[in-house]
């Protein structure tokens, strides 16, 4: 059976850890763990070090991949999710302090400083993968957001 909107969204925010890819300079793969998230409906927001290999890479090529996986599970009954799409710098100042309070509430130790900058990835697509679905054609629901 699909995941509604809403269970989608609820398990996106269970997930305290997230696997960012992004591209790098000479179009490879690049992957890492991040801690300093939040999300906000389907909105995944995350802070990192301003200088940060990351943030040089985004800004040449803004296409992301966001892979969540909530804690304590195991098989059969086993959900991860993927998100694609491009991650933008925050810049406005209300944009800034609304996504810091959201990491700060996944974080609590999470401060914001000048070094550091935020990032949202609105999706253009969630990947869903469910074991425990009856059949086989169920166990991958791909959502398109526009």
């Amino acid at each position: 059976m699909a995941l509604t909107q809403e269970q989608i969204e609820d398990y996106l925010k269970s997930t305290k850890r997230i696997l960012l890819s992004t591209v790098t300079e000479d179009n490879k793969p690049d992957i890492r763990i991040l801690g300093a998230i939040a999300t906000d409906g389907v909105k995944t927001y995350f802070s990192t070090q301003a200088n940060a290999r990351k943030v040089a890479q985004i800004e040449k090529n803004d296409n992301v991949a966001i892979y969540f996986e909530a804690p304590g599970q195991e098989f059969p009954n086993y959900v991860n999710v993927t998100v694609y799409g491009k991650a933008k710098k925050v810049g406005c100042e209300k944009g800034i302090e609304k996504a810091a309070a959201l990491i700060k509430e996944n974080l609590p130790k999470f401060e914001l400083t000048e070094e550091k900058a935020i990032f949202v990835v609105e999706p253009e697509e969630i990947k869903i993968f469910n074991s425990s679905a009856e059949l086989a054609q169920d166990k991958v629901q791909i959502v398109k957001y526009n």
